[in-house]
């Protein structure tokens, strides 16, 4: 008797924007510790702080194309996964020129539809989130096959009582996006059959400024080990 992982088991991806608060070393330090905590992805966000907030507050969380190809390459020499959201054209060829794998659409993206087009048109798998979206006005945005939607709530921080956590096995929805405290309503969206789980991570979840409100809902080292052993558990299939 063994066992063996089901084609099923579920991604994790380590959101590490903005708890890099800037710094190319402690980028590369959530890498790494992403990576022995078990997540199959990291992602970062890629915009200009002008362009995407009309002010400045963020210039000192840019990922600039330079430093974008730095981590790309820390990434491929431990072995993980990288990729962003991406917040206008420009920064989607960056991406395109190092060849990523995978995209991400943020919720506040969704009615930019030039910008969600390219990406979808890369043909690399596409994640969205859809936190913002008006499901009762409107269809499904894109139905490309490359496209895995997200369920999401967009609030930072989520509170348990705002989920309406989908059957996954059943769903049009690929995946969580979480926004909450704890690791509650992760554990509860692989039970329910995730392919993907996306939750910020953080080294120290007590951090941040009025810009990096994304700590507090973040998980870390050992909530990441937690989560990747009991994704695995649910994922074992027993062979005779």
């Amino acid at each position: 008797m063994y066992y063996k992982y089901s084609k099923t088991r579920t991604k994790i991806i380590a959101e590490i924007h903005p708890q890099h608060h800037g710094s190319m070393d402690e980028i590369k330090r959530i890498i790494l510790q992403c990576k022995l905590g078990g997540a199959d992805f990291v992602k970062i966000q890629l915009y200009s702080s002008f362009g995407l907030f009309g002010n400045r507050d963020r210039d000192y969380l840019e990922v600039s194309k330079k430093e974008l190809a730095e981590i790309k390459k820390y990434c491929d020499l431990i072995g993980i996964n990288l990729f962003a959201s991406i917040f206008d054209k420009e920064r989607v060829e960056w991406c395109k020129k190092l060849n990523f794998s995978h995209y991400k659409i943020a919720s506040r993206s969704i009615d930019d539809t030039k910008l969600c087009k390219k990406i979808i048109n890369t043909k690399k798998t596409t994640l969205i989130s859809l936190g913002m979206y008006d499901f009762k006005s409107k269809k499904i945005p894109f139905k490309n096959k490359n496209i895995k939607y997200l369920y999401c709530v967009s609030k930072y921080p989520t509170s348990l009582g705002d989920i309406e956590m989908p059957d996954f096995t059943k769903s049009f929805f690929s995946g969580y996006s979480d926004h909450t405290i704890g690791i509650s309503a992760v554990l509860l969206a692989i039970s329910r059959g995730a392919e993907y789980i996306e939750k910020h991570f953080s080294n120290n979840k007590a951090s941040g400024s009025d810009t990096e409100m994304a700590h507090v809902c973040s998980m870390g080292y050992e909530d990441l080990k937690f989560i990747r052993e009991y994704a695995d558990n649910q994922a074992l299939i027993k062979k005779i």
